[in-house]
């Protein structure tokens, strides 16, 4: 019994500082692409990523959860990429919204009940994405 014990306290310190190691690895450099999750009407609902550069090459890149922070970069790889694009699913079947950034300004504000793709320039504009 003390064994089991041990092993869940050790398993727990060890998820927490991984846990803590995860947020310091999220600080948004917003130095190129990134996302902002819409936190008010439509509250977003669990959501998952897909990106890449184009649409006939992306792969799945990530999922978003209602606690996580609500601001992160895209991948490295395609930061600054002229092109982006981004395929987003959720299964609530709530109408879920994110935008997508380049640097300072938004390119493009994405609403969706199911599933939702764009792929958006450096050069996009969308001012209701602030």
């Amino acid at each position: 019994m003390r064994y089991t014990l041990r092993i869940a306290v050790v398993a727990v310190l060890l998820f927490a500082g991984s846990s803590f190691a995860q947020q310091a690895k999220q600080e948004v450099k917003k130095d190129g692409w990134w996302l902002k999750t819409l936190t008010e009407k439509p509250a977003s609902q669990m959501m998952a990523f897909y990106v890449g550069a184009r649409a006939g090459s992306y792969g799945f890149w990530r999922v978003w959860n209602p606690g996580d922070p609500v601001e992160f970069d895209v991948p490295e790889e395609y930061r600054n990429s002229p092109t982006l694009y981004i395929l987003a699913q959720t299964t609530s079947g709530v109408k879920c919204g994110f935008c997508i950034m380049y640097k300072s300004k938004g390119v493009k504000r994405i609403e969706f009940d199911l599933e939702q793709d764009h792929e958006a320039t450096q050069s996009d504009e969308d001012t209701s994405c602030k």
